[in-house]
């Protein structure tokens, strides 16, 4: 595996790429265990092509195996 990016403001986020993104749970951040996609409807799960009703804060590139 290649080296991984610093967290990055998710305004940054790239659109169709698999993504790690962190959301703010109360008292601190928890980085999602899933790969993320950001389409033209929002983010999405990238393994269960879901609709994600979370609100990512940072995001670095998802260098994990993506579950088919």
């Amino acid at each position: 595996m290649g080296k991984k990016l610093e967290w990055q403001p998710i305004s940054m986020a790239p659109a169709d790429a698999d993504l790690e993104l962190s959301v703010y749970q109360p008292g601190e951040y928890v980085a999602l265990v899933f790969p993320c996609r950001r389409g033209g409807s929002g983010w999405r799960d990238a393994n269960a092509n879901r609709p994600l009703p979370l609100k990512p804060t940072d995001w670095q590139l998802w260098e994990g195996k993506r579950v088919k």
